[in-house]
């Protein structure tokens, strides 16, 4: 079925475009960008709406939302409307940020139900990972912040899933704090919207895929380079609330003499020893030995794969190199529209690329490569 890219106002399809190229990566736990270039002809606007109007994107499948953001600068100069002529007529370029920008317009109050100053100097919580996020969310722009920092129809999905540890908050940026308890818990967040603009929040756990879907080096995967990088730290030594000798601290790590490689991280915002704990741990595993995969998906077995079906953001499927299997996560799902070829394709580690530093200059050489990291 064919995509369709609505040009909208605050969700309301103004218009379409029916031609150029059309790029997006959509991140997990962070955020994801799109470009869109074309010419100014192949647009199609109702009334006197113009380009400069258009502030939200969508691409349709059926009725199916594959990808949806918001037209706004992500960085100094990049984001926005770029509009420019040559010998071949006008063109345009529309970028921006995809959904996670919504939790990152917040920070944490540490009193939510307030605005400064605060009497509390924490927002202190526990329980099971996806219900502490889903608290934070509801408190700081859902249905629960107070009224000037609702965001409207905020839909949060709590499976209660996850480890059951503690977390506090003051100040973070929302997305920072959400993406901290999602790692440390063992689930993740999935964001999507429906027509009238209303977000959804899913905490879900992250599924294990890896039995039922395999990228094989026979036929899925082109170009295959392996590299074996050492651990970058074993032993994390972080630093919680406090100052100098009153300062709270905890370690990570067993590893002794010649083999032991320190790193302190500077967690100052951390309010408990439990929440200080889980950040070293999952500091610890960040930086262990992994295996790195440099490789490109064929084209056929991207167009194989069904987001949702055989995998989905943070799940886990397997890589096959030479009859080994390896376990990768799936970091990121790309989505490419143009006249010749319409695909969605999932990136595996942490390499996703820059679209909107490499599309706004180049939107048609760019690859769809990707960088596996393999604990």
């Amino acid at each position: 079925m064919t995509n369709t890219i609505d040009l909208c106002v605050d969700w309301v399809k103004v218009g379409e475009s029916a031609g150029g190229t059309f790029d997006a990566v959509i991140r997990n736990l962070a955020m994801g960008e799109w470009s869109l270039t074309a010419d100014t002809a192949s647009v199609t606007l109702q009334g006197a709406y113009t380009l400069a109007d258009v502030n939200t994107i969508r691409v349709v499948e059926g009725r199916t939302i594959n990808f949806a953001g918001y037209v706004a600068p992500v960085a100094s100069g990049v984001g926005g409307l770029d509009i420019w002529a040559d010998t071949a007529g006008e063109h345009f370029t529309l970028s921006g940020p995809d959904l996670w920008s919504i939790p990152a317009s917040r920070v944490a109050y540490p009193t939510p139900s307030t605005d400064p100053a605060w009497a509390t100097s924490f927002d202190e919580r526990t329980g099971y990972a996806s219900s502490v996020a889903a608290g934070y969310i509801r408190d700081n722009l859902g249905a629960s912040a107070i009224a000037t920092r609702q965001w409207p129809g905020v839909t949060v999905i709590d499976r209660g899933q996850g480890i059951i540890g503690a977390w506090s908050a003051r100040l973070q940026p929302l997305d920072d704090l959400v993406q901290r308890i999602c790692r440390e818990g063992g689930i993740t967040c999935r964001l999507s919207i429906d027509y009238a603009g209303a977000p959804k929040f899913d905490l879900i756990a992250p599924r294990d895929r890896s039995a039922t879907t395999v990228l094989s080096d026979q036929g899925d995967l082109v170009n295959v380079h392996r590299r074996r990088t050492r651990a970058k730290a074993n032993y994390i030594i972080s630093g919680g609330q406090g100052l100098l000798n009153a300062r709270t601290f905890v370690t990570a790590g067993t590893a002794t003499g010649a083999a032991r490689k320190e790193l302190f991280s500077d967690q100052a915002v951390l309010s408990t020893p439990t929440e200080l704990q889980q950040s070293a741990n999952a500091n610890l595993a960040a930086n262990g030995a992994d295996w790195s995969i440099h490789a490109e998906l064929a084209t056929t077995a991207a167009q194989t794969l069904v987001l949702g079906t055989d995998y989905d953001l943070g799940d886990t499927i397997a890589v096959e190199i030479r009859n080994v299997r390896y376990p990768v996560a799936v970091s990121a799902v790309r989505l490419q529209v143009t006249p010749e070829r319409q695909i969605m394709t999932p990136i595996l580690g942490d390499a996703a690329p820059d679209l909107l530093g490499g599309l706004i200059r180049d939107v048609a050489n760019l690859q769809s490569r990707f960088d596996t990291t393999i604990a």
